[in-house]
């Protein structure tokens, strides 16, 4: 009789371990070469922006194209971010394009240079497996290495090895919710103030129902909710809806390897001829493990994103505002177009050591730079850009916009600031100093007050001044976003989304030539509040505080496109 020992069996499992990572070695290489000589290039979706053409988890194929037209779905560069998108216009200087689910196209041109190539397949959850290979590699890795605690011991091994792929295969899953998830892209309250309407995705591949709808994988849908938590905000608890097939599949593809696992005997003769008792003490490690599984595959096919994350406070009750169509601040700033844009900055200090602010766009004439060494902190107001930093104004700091302009009359400021500081100097404005805070002629500009009210102002022949309402001070240590803007339709002040003050009679402002500031310039001889004429202020040349995301454009901004900009950054 042959008789095998577990030493033996241990030799050939490490020669059949050798052929296969050679094996797959020789595979990913021969991958790679064809990938290199066609252009070939596999990307997993991460945002929901691309609805139910590309969802979430979607492995996307790309491949370069000779030319590309209006439909076509390109993966491009785009700063440090590669983007899946459709072109929605072609134009004599490159591709327009948007997200299927965004509701205004890209705030850039997208040129040939930065296009990847054009999807060639789209297979939605493979790109969850993407994601997931290397995690799924380590967890193999490591179960192996436990395997050796006790190298002899077949029915131990196999044991350990069955639980360990199964244990890191559902927690992968929880990691990763492939089969259930939704975020919530926006809200508003309801038209009598007794709910909230939440625009809601499904990323996960399996169906979800959220309030009355039900949604397949990509699909979206503004929902109405009138259940609270015991904080007082709105909530919205999405349940998962797969079918009876489904779950029950998904329910045995998890626990499959831990059954095996539990019925592995050593069936294989010892040297002596006798028969191994089955080794029992590997349940001391499996019952745990396979309780512990057992739960968590009940939470994985039962349970899909905890209500707090879709919790939301509505304060005001009239808000006829529509679902929002940016995700960030970035992308907000960056759907005025180029060419209505002076200068957009993130203020997160891209260049330390050189004092230097690169321009969201890219375009490197837009570089600006700071009057010192910037210093950033953490607490910023867009709570989903990334980084996550906003430069610290100490009385010293100044961002200085390159390029002279003339005499602006058309433009909107844009700003989030957060101080504790009153009769401040300018968040954001204009003089004729080139690099410097001593201008001999100043306006267009927006300021804190002695009483903490935003103030904007311009200079058509006198001070003119338009202003939060008193009663309110906005230096309370918290994040506002404020914008401003001058055209023919007036004077408008917006402050955290909302038109705080206007002016329609006044169109103009100082004539003469200038540069855009954040952060500093003269303040002599302005006013407090609302006015006209007066000159009773007479501000600090540098703000005190924290700002994010200040940009100049030369358009005013519609009402709408304010508050799609400030709950970008909500």
């Amino acid at each position: 009789m042959s008789l095998r020992t577990a030493a033996t069996v241990r030799r050939a499992e490490g020669r059949r371990a050798i052929v296969l990572a050679v094996a797959i070695a020789l595979l990913a290489a021969t991958v790679a070469a064809a990938f290199a000589v066609t252009g070939i290039r596999l990307f997993s979706v991460e945002t929901p922006s691309m609805g139910q053409a590309a969802p979430v988890g979607t492995l996307v194929v790309t491949a370069p194209a000779g030319s590309y037209a209006v439909g076509d779905v390109i993966t491009f560069t785009m700063a440090d971010r590669t983007v899946t998108h459709r072109i929605v216009e072609v134009g004599p200087d490159g591709y327009t394009t948007r997200g299927d689910l965004n509701g205004a196209p890209d705030g850039w041109t997208v040129v040939p240079a930065q296009v990847i190539g054009r999807a060639i397949t789209l297979l939605p959850g493979v790109g969850f497996l993407l994601t997931a290979a290397p995690w799924l590699l380590l967890g193999a890795v490591l179960t192996e290495a436990v395997t050796w605690v006790r190298r002899a011991d077949l029915g131990w091994t196999w044991s350990v090895r069955l639980t360990g792929w199964a244990s890191t295969i559902t927690l992968v899953t929880l990691w990763l919710r492939p089969w259930f998830d939704v975020r919530l892209l926006n809200f508003r309250g309801n038209d009598d103030g007794t709910g909230a309407l939440m625009h809601v995705v499904n990323t996960g591949i399996l169906p979800v129902v959220a309030g009355s709808a039900r949604m397949t994988s990509g699909q979206d849908a503004v929902v109405e909710t009138t259940q609270r938590l015991a904080t007082g905000a709105f909530s919205l608890t999405p349940v998962p809806d797969p079918d009876l097939f489904a779950r029950i599949l998904l329910i045995t593809m998890c626990l499959l390897p831990l059954g095996a696992a539990l019925l592995v005997r050593d069936a294989d003769p010892v040297v002596s001829g006798l028969r191994a008792r089955p080794d029992r003490r590997a349940r001391r490690v499996l019952v745990p493990v396979v309780v512990l599984t057992v739960v968590a595959v009940l939470l994985v096919t039962t349970v899909t994103t905890s209500t707090a994350a879709f919790g939301a406070r509505v304060s005001n009750t009239r808000d006829t505002a529509g679902t929002n169509p940016f995700f960030t601040c970035r992308a907000a700033a960056l759907s005025v177009t180029a060419a209505q844009t002076k200068g957009a900055y993130a203020l997160s200090a891209t260049n330390v050591a050189g004092r230097t602010e690169d321009d969201l766009s890219g375009t490197t004439s837009r570089r600006a730079t700071y009057a010192v060494r910037p210093t950033t902190e953490s607490s910023v107001g867009c709570v989903r850009d990334s980084p996550v930093a906003a430069v610290r104004f100490d009385g010293t700091q100044c961002l200085f916009v390159p390029g002279q302009v003339q005499r602006p009359t058309t433009f909107t400021l844009e700003a989030w600031f957060r101080t504790t500081t009153t009769s401040n100097g300018k968040i954001i404005g204009f003089g004729n100093a080139n690099g410097s805070a001593s201008d001999s002629q100043y306006d267009r500009h927006i300021y804190l007050d002695k009483d903490g009210r935003v103030v904007f102002g311009v200079y058509p022949g006198r001070v003119i001044t338009i202003s939060t309402p008193a009663g309110r001070s906005y230096a309370d240590g918290r994040w506002h976003a404020v914008v401003a803007s001058l055209s023919s339709a007036g004077m408008a002040l917006y402050v955290d989304g909302q038109l705080v003050a206007t002016n329609t009679a006044v169109t103009t402002a100082e004539d003469y030539s200038g540069f855009w500031k954040i952060g500093c310039g003269n303040l002599g001889g302005w006013a407090h509040g609302t006015a006209d004429g007066d000159t009773g202020y007479s501000g600090p040349s540098f703000f005190t505080g924290t700002i994010q995301y200040a940009a100049i454009y030369t358009r005013a901004l519609s009402a709408d496109e304010v508050r799609w900009h400030y709950f970008a950054g909500r």
